[in-house]
């Protein structure tokens, strides 16, 4: 009896000791300076970075935030499955997929390649632009002095506002399935 008794306490011991790295890495990551999440790592929660530019060419299963100085690109096959927020000097690109809202609060801008798709919203609340070449399914809006620029290639499904002094520039070809208006002392401009 006493041996099975110390089999089973045993046993029970190595699979929680080989449990214990999988429950680790669920949480959230806090780093200092430049990241990158290579194309074969998976976050399982929040990553925030401060002070250092951010590289997501794998999988964040939670929200970006990075503060300071320093970029966010989210790479071809980077996928964000929350809200991307930069509050420093650098700029958003998002070449991959962001399955949340994009919010930039400094003097970056935001650019969405061709390729890259936003889910959610995009909020430039700073003095950067907001430049979509690929595929937005929810609104776009500029809040303060950048402009905002929907390319050719641009498909948004939400609403597209500049609302202060930046220009609105819509390239011939860009779609847009929600309104488009320049609520500011800016200039709506089709190309």
């Amino acid at each position: 009896m006493k041996i099975g008794r110390v089999l089973a306490v045993t046993a029970v011991t190595g699979l929680m000791l080989t449990a214990l790295p999988v429950a680790a890495h669920a949480d959230d990551v806090t780093r200092s300076g430049s990241y990158t999440v290579s194309s074969s790592k998976t976050i399982d929660g929040d990553l925030i970075v401060s002070g250092g530019s951010v590289t997501i060419n794998g999988t964040v299963k939670g929200n970006v935030r990075q503060k300071g100085g320093g970029s966010v690109t989210v790479g071809k096959k980077g996928t964000v499955e929350g809200n991307l927020v930069e509050s420093g000097t650098g700029n958003v690109l998002v070449y991959g997929t962001v399955e949340g809202n994009v919010e930039e609060y400094g003097n970056g801008s935001v650019t969405v390649y061709s390729i890259g798709l936003v889910d959610g919203n995009i909020y430039e609340k700073g003095a950067g632009n907001v430049s979509v070449r690929g595929s937005v399914e929810g609104n776009v809006e500029e809040y303060s002095t950048g402009h905002v620029r929907l390319y050719g290639t641009a498909r948004v499904d939400g609403n597209v506002t500049e609302r202060k002094a930046g220009n609105l520039y819509v390239t011939r070809g860009a779609q847009v399935e929600g309104d488009i208006s320049e609520t500011g002392s800016g200039k709506r401009v089709n190309r």
